[in-house]
């Protein structure tokens, strides 16, 4: 695994999991030719991209960066270490929002923030 590309990590990574790269796309928040673009190594994913394709592909951060490491998360091993990590279904209309947050410039991230908080 660690001569293995980053694509290559995330391409194998979707398929054990069985999902398209529009399915895949769709829990990130990005379109499907991005996706597509880091599998082929045209392009890479960000720092959060990465985060979250570690989340949705069940694998280990360190793993999907540098093949360094152990591939897959196991719980056993997270508690041991002291972290934890609370797994659920995110509904879409928090992935909808969560999409669209990701997509902003930080000054736009930081109004929006403020409008929630007079919500909450």
């Amino acid at each position: 695994f660690r001569s293995m590309k980053i694509g290559t990590r995330i391409r194998e990574s979707r398929e054990r999991k069985t999902l398209s790269q529009s399915e895949l796309a769709r829990r990130l928040g990005v379109s499907q030719p991005a996706v597509s673009d880091w599998e082929n190594g045209k392009t890479e994913p960000s720092v959060d991209n990465l985060r979250a394709l570690a989340v949705e592909l069940d694998v280990w951060f360190e793993w999907i960066v540098t093949g360094r490491g152990q591939r897959d998360f196991a719980p056993e091993v997270q508690e041991a270490r002291g972290e934890y990590r609370v797994e659920r279904e995110i509904p879409d209309d928090e992935r909808y929002l969560q999409a669209v947050y990701r997509r902003l410039p930080p000054a736009r991230r930081e109004a929006l923030l403020e409008f929630l908080k007079q919500w909450s």
